[in-house]
């Protein structure tokens, strides 16, 4: 099993206050806040473990205005009422959005305590590695389709509502049907219920789910075009399970395949599937800026 410590660090969002927590490798990347779900830029890690100070993400679409200067005209006094206004209501949403992240957790990164597993009837055994910021994965496997699936997961658990988003950067072609992706499963069993979005060699993205144990899986449309790397994203809001993609970082989240009900339990396992789509052949993939929202509602925006 691989165990790596990263060094992780507290941010709040520049805009409501939500207190976030993410890895040295992801300064500088851009995240959606979960509380406000504006697209903020996470700030670099401190140099010393010993934070003082909370750090503050920047709003990727924020307009600084400079102050320096400025004559007090007429009508002036009523903007900058305005202004302090405007910095109460801040100040009341960083309150608010640090009492709900004491109540629904953190919005972390996954680090350490991977679990390893191959799905059903692989082949061949999969592996993951994870070094500046990358995780590495290999598997085999058949496919996860019909009743039972064949591949390779590392995962880790989701009690209830979340999303599990990553950036995919590329997939190895061993199969035009081979797969990887993100995914919420009930259980390591082949037959059990799953939803995930997984990305083709090509680039095309697909809704896959399973909505009853040994079931017949069933799929959505290909769609987001060829070419990699794209954004990935599932999502659990009670048994309503829906999925999401999108090209950049600053592109709104498009969702496919509409809203699946799967009646899955509340323990529930999130992670990181390959599928080499031919058992005893390993296909690698890799990925980064790989989060878990452990939150109830989570936007898609």
């Amino acid at each position: 099993m691989f165990d790596e410590t990263m060094s992780e660090f507290k941010f709040a969002c520049p805009v409501c206050g939500q207190h976030m927590m993410c890895d040295s490798s992801q300064g500088g990347s851009v995240m959606d806040c979960p509380t406000c779900f504006q697209k903020i830029t996470a700030p670099q890690a401190p140099a010393s473990d010993d934070q003082k100070f909370i750090l503050t993400g920047t709003q990727v679409t924020e307009k600084r205005i400079a102050t320096r200067g400025l004559a007090t005209a007429p009508g002036k006094r009523d903007s900058d009422k305005s202004v302090w206004k405007v910095a109460v209501v801040v100040a009341v949403l960083a309150l608010v959005g640090a009492a709900a992240f004491a109540l629904r957790g953190k919005l972390f990164t996954f680090g350490s305590a991977w679990q390893a597993d191959d799905i059903g009837e692989v082949g061949a055994t999969g592996s993951f590695s994870h070094a500046g910021g990358v995780f590495t994965v290999n598997g085999s496997g058949a496919d996860t389709w019909r009743r039972a699936d064949g591949f390779f997961f590392i995962h880790q658990p989701l009690d209830g509502d979340g999303a599990l988003a990553a950036h995919m950067l590329n997939l190895k072609n061993t199969d035009l049907w081979a797969k990887a992706g993100v995914m919420i499963r009930e259980t390591t069993a082949a037959g059990s219920m799953f939803a995930e979005i997984a990305i083709r060699p090509d680039g095309q993205a697909q809704f896959i789910w399973r909505n009853a144990t040994g079931g017949e899986a069933a799929g959505s449309q290909l769609a987001g075009g060829i070419g990699h790397p794209k954004w990935i994203k599932i999502v659990r809001s009670g048994n309503r399970f829906s999925a999401f993609y999108r090209v950049n970082a600053i592109d709104d989240w498009l969702p496919i395949g509409g809203t699946q009900t799967i009646n899955m339990s509340s323990e529930t396992k999130a992670g990181l599937v390959v599928c080499a789509h031919k058992a005893g052949t390993l296909c690698e993939a890799q990925f980064d800026q790989v989060t878990l929202q452990p939150a109830k509602n989570d936007g898609q925006q």
